[in-house]
């Protein structure tokens, strides 16, 4: 059974001189598995992805013929419904740590936000929550980290941050957007183990968005390549070397 089906899905920017036509009919399904969506800047991999979590605000506009998560309808659920399930459900770890956290609140602060307005539970139980986060992306020094301050973390501190944030409400989906683009590739090499794992483990479903399609192509279970906000291709990905993979799906 499919976690996430979108058909037809357009994102469209009213402006001065015309629509902006940003993601042009997007069709795919997504397992538990993981999905990798590539493609140059500005094709429109960032948009299809905040539009499942209908995160595209006027002058944008969301339209497809379906787009349905866990059999539930997203372009009929409310507001409220959607709240419930951004973060929860269906979790997004944005492009780049220094914009994505609050440079005046400690990681702690922020880890443990969205446990005690949401979950409503208590101070000492979110902490708990948000140091086992942590450590859940190899975090040596949990502790120390939680006291720390956006800008006193490393790109990879920061971003193995912004994972943990996702995972503690253990979401059904991952929207990950360029997760390791400002990485070193030890680092790259780590944070996808982490990514992987997680997959494996909590049978989640990924959505993998990165403009390196070897990347894509080595860590994902298949690909779509888009191009002026179409997918132009999907293939599977991972085959043995020398085996050559005849595309799913192909569009010109």
């Amino acid at each position: 059974m499919n976690l996430l089906a979108v058909k037809n899905l357009r994102v469209t920017f009213d402006t001065e001189a015309g629509p902006v036509h940003a993601v042009r009919g997007v069709s795919f399904a997504l397992g538990r598995e993981r999905l990798g969506i590539v493609g140059e800047s500005g094709s429109g991999k960032t948009m299809t992805g905040r539009a499942v979590l209908r995160l595209i605000r006027p002058p944008g506009r969301i339209s497809a013929d379906r787009m349905v998560f866990d059999g539930q309808d997203l372009l009929a659920a409310s507001e409220r419904d959607m709240r419930a399930l951004r973060g929860k459900r269906i979790g997004m770890v944005m492009q780049d740590p220094k914009y994505s956290l609050n440079p005046v609140m400690n990681v702690g602060a922020q880890l443990t936000e969205g446990l005690r307005l949401r979950d409503r539970i208590g101070r000492a139980e979110a902490r708990a929550k948000a140091i086992t986060a942590l450590e859940a992306v190899q975090i040596r020094d949990p502790e120390r980290v939680m006291e720390a301050y956006p800008h006193e973390l490393s790109g990879g501190m920061g971003q193995r941050v912004m994972i943990a944030m996702m995972l503690i409400p253990e979401p059904d989906l991952l929207i990950a957007d360029e997760p390791t683009s400002a990485l070193d590739v030890t680092v790259q090499a780590e944070v996808l183990s982490i990514l992987d794992a997680l997959v494996r483990d909590r049978g989640m479903g990924l959505i993998f968005i990165s403009h390196d399609l070897r990347l894509v192509a080595r860590f994902c279970d298949r690909v779509l390549v888009m191009y002026k906000g179409q997918v132009v291709e999907e293939v599977l990905a991972g085959q043995p070397a020398g085996r050559e993979t005849p595309p799913i799906r192909k569009a010109c």
